[in-house]
């Protein structure tokens, strides 16, 4: 076998592949969503709980632990969006968000996280079980419960579960952000109205 003609015919291949690389598309770039779902609520006339409240970070298993845009495909498997990412992970956004509601609130005399190592009079606990989009529908999901206990004593205050699924305005990733964000906003603001109709116990002597 001739040298060059092999020389010439390996640098041809190496052409071909290197153009094929070269017209290949670029991968999709990342989407990044902030939550921000802090709802407009009035300012109490006066604190609900006395003391420090501390609102800890939601408990979530499987894909909603994930920082990935989660929906729900037409069997009825729950998956997530490659390139569509919150800027943190839903349970953790959401700790952010319901601290600031009950601030603007006034639910308390000071709403702090863990992260502050505050000691606190009351905490706010929760888990998050839904919260994707439904495309086939049109909607998005979601579903958390929340509770008030004592830090003192480990009593429970208030126990309450929220549960929407509004609409999408539109199709795609954008849209179901858009409207996870305006459902979540609905329902921080229906928990700050339970809680400020609570009843504190009547302290022992």
């Amino acid at each position: 076998m001739n040298p060059q003609r092999s020389c010439r015919g390996l640098l041809a291949v190496l052409g071909v592949a290197a153009l094929a690389a070269c017209a290949s598309p670029a991968a999709p770039r990342d989407n990044f969503y902030r939550l921000g779902a802090v709802p407009e609520v009035a300012a109490l006339s006066a604190p609900v709980l006395p003391g420090v409240v501390e609102v800890n970070r939601l408990d979530v298993d499987g894909v909603l632990s994930e920082r990935g845009l989660a929906y729900v495909e037409a069997d009825g498997a729950l998956s997530r969006y490659r390139y569509d990412l919150w800027s943190d992970a839903p349970a953790t956004a959401l700790q952010q968000d319901l601290a600031e509601t009950l601030r603007r609130a006034g639910i308390a005399r000071q709403v702090v996280t863990p992260d502050l190592r505050v000691p606190p009079d009351w905490m706010v606990r929760g888990r998050l079980f839904r919260f994707e989009a439904l495309p086939d529908k049109g909607r998005v999901a979601i579903k958390l419960q929340l509770a008030v206990v004592s830090a003192r004593d480990g009593s429970l205050l208030m126990l309450r579960s929220y549960e929407a699924e509004p609409s999408a305005a539109g199709t795609g990733p954008a849209a179901a952000v858009a409207a996870l964000q305006q459902g979540t906003a609905a329902l921080l603001s229906r928990f700050v109205s339970d809680l400020s109709q609570v009843s504190l116990p009547v302290s022992r002597p």
